[in-house]
């Protein structure tokens, strides 16, 4: 008894001082839309005790009742960690007494002898039968229909693909949203299947959960909505694209009445569930091609951006690695966009940047930063200039192209400990040797002197020329290879070609670790990464231009088999679909994996073949 005394006690004043620290919360709800005639609930609601309530005026409605309170408190005890939560609701309920639109200000309520206000209500009124809208009181949810033999009408539910702007540009971030309408019971959601965007980069917008319908007038009459997906979508050609129709199975609950069997059957009517096949209608988007006058340095991106580049440290030694830093921010294709093209010296050994991204998908764009980071190597002494970086991309706004440029930057490089001074180099004199150099003649021995024939020591000799010669041989053929490289990494596009293979290894080996791992999303990525990759690089194909019908195109005029482009092809469309159903299981990501193996291996013989060089 007396434990539970104890307890009883200190769970009060644990709520007593919980209510107090807790941030006050104060808010209002009601239907965003009702019929002329029906009853609704207009409810505040907080999170802690009130002194005080201050009703705000409700004009253009009859309150019918209210306000009545009702309080709730959770407490829960999970591991000794005490939570709880605690609710008081002021609730009314109004009649709507006419058409329109209305605003419901805030209430106020008094807490501690703090004011709180509440957020306003807009409500729309539209033309209803106030006999009907009564009777369904204020439910938020469609209600049971009576149907004859379990018929749906098409007007009663339907789903949409809606789009925020179907006149873009290429690479234009389009916002597409999957929508359910129904005036009925909805019991579950099956057979879903989205649509593939074919033509657009796509990335899902992260969406919560549909747990309930929420009331919204369409052409005078009132559905409960829900969104099912958002996408931001980027189209990767130019033209008419037609979107594929998204398709779903609806089971709705109805009330069917039938032939009476006793009393109750006649007063209660019989409920069944149905099956309802929708589609939505097909969208055609017109993509327009960006303008023909794109600067040198255009890469492809699209949206409004900014550029930044920054050298770790302006100071290191011979042999040293300092770290370059560009980073493109800003809103677009973010993910697409190739790196801006860097004309590093001859003397400064650079290698492959390793990119890093924090992007973000909204309504508004995909926004972030994607970063790329150099190793840049001195390999001798002295001070070296990086010329200024340019970035084009077409700004939506302005319907324009505009450069960006980052200002040039200095590297000064000092003698590393390993370092030796090149032949000619002038060296610092000892202060014995600068005491001699007026001395033109010097005193003559008068001991004997051992001479030696011409042939009998190295200098002179025909193992001297013979091994001067092979020095000079060496020093121009390793002038000429140093001159083929540095013409090499200036043509990017060769760079690439050459290098198609192993990135395309590399990718497949992340997607082996993913695949170990059962992360999915990154194995699909991963694939995907490897395929287009390869291909985009092997054909120096820019990423604003690598889509389907152009890949094919160009692997149509190298006289690639039409059976291994095909293959490449229901590869792609494998791993696309396979990133966005329900599950898979770690057979199938065997077997694709594999598949990606067979058809790059099968592409770079091919194309070797053909002469491309590698």
């Amino acid at each position: 008894m007396k434990y539970l005394i104890f307890l009883f006690i200190s769970v009060f004043l644990f709520i007593s001082r919980t209510y107090a620290d807790e941030e006050v919360k104060f808010s209002a709800e009601a239907p965003e839309v009702v019929r002329a005639g029906e009853q609704f609930r207009l409810t505040f609601t907080v999170n802690a005790d009130v002194d005080d309530f201050t009703s705000p005026a409700i004009d253009g409605f009859r309150v019918l009742a209210g306000p009545s309170t009702s309080t709730s408190t959770n407490v829960s005890i999970v591991n000794g960690k005490m939570t709880r939560s605690y609710q008081l609701q002021y609730t009314f309920v109004l009649r709507a007494e006419e058409t329109g639109d209305f605003t419901i200000p805030p209430a106020k309520v008094e807490v501690d002898g703090k004011e709180y206000k509440s957020n306003e209500v807009d409500i729309e009124v539209i033309e209803g039968d106030a006999d009907e809208s009564s009777s369904k009181g204020s439910e938020s949810t469609p209600a049971n229909r009576d149907e004859p033999g379990g018929e749906i009408d098409e007007d009663d539910l339907f789903v949409k693909v809606i789009f925020d702007k179907k006149n873009v540009y290429r690479e234009e971030p389009v916002v597409a949203t999957i929508k359910l309408y129904s005036k009925l019971n909805i019991a579950n959601l099956q057979n879903v299947k989205f649509p593939d965007f074919k033509g657009f980069y796509k990335e899902e917008i992260e969406t919560p959960p549909l747990r309930q319908l929420k009331k919204e007038n369409v052409n005078g009459e009132i559905y409960g909505t829900g969104v099912l997906k958002k996408y931001i979508l980027f189209p990767q050609r130019s033209g008419e694209i037609t979107i594929d129709p998204f398709q779903v199975d609806c089971i709705v609950q109805q009330r069917v009445n039938r032939q009476s069997r006793s009393f109750f059957d006649e007063f209660f009517g019989d409920n069944q569930t149905v099956k309802k096949s929708l589609s939505s209608e097909p969208v055609e988007i017109n993509v327009k091609p960006l303008p023909e006058d794109k600067p040198v340095y255009f890469t492809g991106g699209v949206g409004d951006f900014q550029l930044e580049a920054s050298l770790d440290q302006d100071q290191t030694e011979t042999d040293e690695a300092v770290t370059l830093k560009v980073k493109i921010s800003g809103t677009g294709n973010l993910k697409v966009i190739d790196m801006p093209v860097i004309n590093f010296p001859p003397d400064l050994e650079f290698y492959d940047p390793k990119v890093s991204t924090d992007i973000k998908a909204s309504e508004s764009g995909i926004s972030g930063v994607k970063e790329y980071e150099y190793p840049v190597v001195p390999r001798h002494e002295g001070t070296y200039q990086i010329p200024s970086l340019r970035f084009a991309y077409f700004d939506l706004s302005e319907e324009r192209y505009k450069t960006l440029s980052t200002g040039p930057m200095e590297l000064h490089a000092l003698k590393g400990e390993g370092e030796e001074r090149a032949p000619g180099a002038i060296s610092d004199f000892s202060k014995e040797e600068v005491n001699v150099i007026g001395r033109d003649i010097r005193y003559q021995k008068t001991e004997d002197i051992d001479l030696k024939e011409k042939d009998d020591f190295l200098f002179g000799s025909t193992l001297f020329y013979i091994v001067f010669a092979g020095g000079a041989f060496l020093f121009v053929m390793t002038f000429l290879l140093q001159r083929r490289r540095a013409r090499e990494n200036a043509n990017i596009a060769l760079a690439k070609s050459r290098k198609a293979n192993r990135y395309a290894k590399k990718r497949l080996k992340e997607a082996f670790k993913y695949l170990n791992d059962n992360n999915k999303e990154s194995f699909y990525e991963e694939i995907l990464q490897a395929l287009w990759g390869y291909v985009g690089d092997k054909l120096s194909i820019p990423v604003s231009e690598l889509y389907r019908d152009n890949a094919e195109a160009k692997l149509k005029q190298l006289n690639v088999d039409e059976e291994l482009i095909e293959q490449f092809l229901r590869l792609i469309d494998d791993c696309e679909y396979a990133r966005y159903a329900p599950a898979d299981n770690e057979s199938k990501m065997g077997g694709l994996y594999q598949e990606a193996i067979t058809v790059i291996s099968q592409l770079q013989q091919k194309l070797k073949q053909q002469k491309i060089k590698a």
